[in-house]
Parts: C-alpha cells; structure tokens; sequence
C-alpha cells in the first residue's frame, strides 16, 4: 500500500472538506463544519494520503472514559484495499492511548462494507437512531455500534 497516515490539523480543513463531500455527497461536511469539529475540545484524528492526494480521514473525539468516531470515509476509488481498516486502527490505537475503555460510532443500516469492517474489528450494535442519515430523498436509520478498546481483537 503507498498511502501514508497522519495526525489531522486545522490546515487540513479544506482538503478534509473536499474529501467529506466526495465520500458522503449525499450529506457533506462543508469547511466551517469540519472546522467547527477540529475546534472541539478532545478532537483527534487522521488523514490518509497517497502522494499529494488525501485518500482516506477519520475524526474522532476523546470524551475520556470513550473515544466517538464523527466519521470515516475513504475516497470512492479507493475502497477496498485496507484504507479504512489502516484508518480505524490507527483511531482506536490512539483512543487507547488517551485512555478510553470504549469507542462508538453511528453507521447508516445500509452500509453494509462499513458494518462488515466494523464487525470485523469486533464492533457490537448497542442501538439505533432513527432517521440520522439523509440520503437521496429519504432519511436512513443509523446503527449505534461500541468497541470494548480492551477486546482481543484490537491491534496492539
């Protein structure tokens, strides 16, 4: 793989933008947003890159005791060769590092290659909220999934 990750900073708000709205352009972060985000207290994240190119982010926030996963996305053409896997293991390492016990995130019920990650990671659904995502002219139901950060399934 010739991507590269790196720690998200506030310059990397229109990139990161850009990036949103080709990942989700039924529903996209625009520039104030994602720098709305990047100025909440305990906001992580990371930023994959293949040569001058952004590929692939994650953006999360340390709440303590657990990590929250905004969002993750990897460019359309760029699915399915380990970018968001390389992605939500280098969130959940970092979340183990600030000392969370959990990380949750929400994920369209019809998503079914991001729900297969996650259950791949050992994710478990906890709960649903109805109508989360706009998508097109309906609105999609989001499933609440958790992560125990001490799960044997987490790379060390």
């Amino acid at each position: 793989m010739s991507h590269r990750l790196e720690p998200v900073s506030r310059v990397m708000a229109g990139p990161l933008s850009m990036l949103h709205r080709a990942c989700f352009p039924e529903d996209p972060w625009n520039l104030s947003a994602i720098a709305e985000i990047m100025g909440i207290a305990g906001f992580f994240g990371r930023i994959a890159w293949e040569g001058q190119m952004p590929d692939g982010f994650a953006l999360a926030l340390d709440l303590r005791k657990e990590c929250e996963i905004l969002s993750l996305g990897v460019s359309p053409d760029r699915r399915r060769i380990g970018i968001g896997s390389a992605l939500l293991d280098s969130i959940c390492f970092e979340a183990r590092l600030r000392g969370a016990e959990y990380i949750v995130l929400e994920v369209a019920v019809d998503n079914s290659a991001a729900l297969a990650l996650y259950a791949k990671r050992g994710f478990m659904p906890v709960g649903r909220r109805p109508d989360y995502y706009r998508q097109a002219s309906r609105q999609v139901d989001a499933r609440l999934l958790r992560l125990a950060l001490s799960s044997p399934t987490m790379p060390s």
